[in-house]
């Protein structure tokens, strides 16, 4: 049970628990929690602390009050992380504390399967792949004609290409995606890329990395970059402004929409 009111993240976890197999219920609104884990008695709930109608904090005292659920293990999954935030869910019964922030969804997968004991798949990395071009988006999305512009999307997860490679899509840009820094990299220099959407967590070389190549490469030095971080500490964001990106978002703090709107804005169209 994932109890969340924010729609793309609850889209973006529900995606990815359920392509690793899990059955997931969504649960937007704190005063539900209680009745619908009685009724589902999930393995698993990962809980928000801020919501609109009670906080995480109310929805752990009145779970563990119930006989039928208060075993069932909850883990605060949440962007606040002070120690008195922790020490606070842990008191009240919480089995442990997960800061959104340090988890991308495929890491959030693993995390679960670990949770409730099934052990995530091995997985290794090629040393090679080919970028992909992202799939059209689907036929009864209305698209607009294609207006000759190409983004480069370089990330390593593949919901989140589909979410912003979609709507580039649906907005007429052509969209092609490189899974790490060093494909990215190659793809740019032949591109002809307007923008490049640059994921700062990767394999094989990390975005600030990439980000230094992209400025010192005559071929790309001039082409906008936005980047979609997990996270956006001061420094991060310096950093990354620092060594000449265009723009940095907190990846589940944008929508793709907003995405799409700042990519014709550095462009100019």
């Amino acid at each position: 049970m994932i109890v969340e009111d924010d729609p793309m993240l609850v889209e973006i976890y529900e995606k990815k628990l359920q392509g690793a197999g899990f059955e997931i219920r969504v649960v937007t609104s704190g005063k539900a929690v209680k009745d619908e884990a009685v009724l589902w008695q999930p393995d698993l709930i990962l809980l928000d602390v801020v919501l609109p109608d009670m906080d995480g904090f109310e929805i752990l005292e009145t779970v563990k009050k119930e006989e039928s659920i208060k075993d069932i293990p909850i883990y605060v999954f949440s962007n606040l992380s002070a120690k008195e935030d922790i020490d606070r869910a842990t008191g009240l019964g919480a089995a442990g504390f997960l800061t959104k922030s340090n988890f991308t969804p495929s890491q959030l997968a693993d995390k679960v399967k670990e949770l409730v004991g099934s052990s995530p798949l091995p997985t290794s990395l090629p040393q090679e792949a080919p970028s992909e071009v992202v799939p059209s988006a689907p036929e009864f999305i209305e698209k607009k004609e294609i207006n000759g512009h190409k983004v480069l999307i370089i990330e390593d997860e593949d919901i989140f290409i589909e979410m912003f490679g979609d709507k580039l899509k649906q907005e007429g840009f052509e969209v092609v995606a490189a899974k790490n820094g060093k494909w990215g990299i190659k793809e740019a220099e032949k591109g002809l890329f307007v923008c490049i959407l640059l994921d700062m967590m990767m394999p094989a070389m990390n975005g600030y990395e990439a980000l230094k190549e992209l400025r010192a490469n005559e071929a790309t030095k001039d082409t906008p970059v936005i980047i979609l971080s997990n996270s956006a500490m001061d420094s991060e964001v310096k950093q990354a402004l620092d060594l000449g990106a265009s723009a940095y978002y907190v990846k589940t703090q944008i929508t793709p929409g907003e995405i799409v709107e700042k990519v014709k804005e550095l462009i100019g169209n």
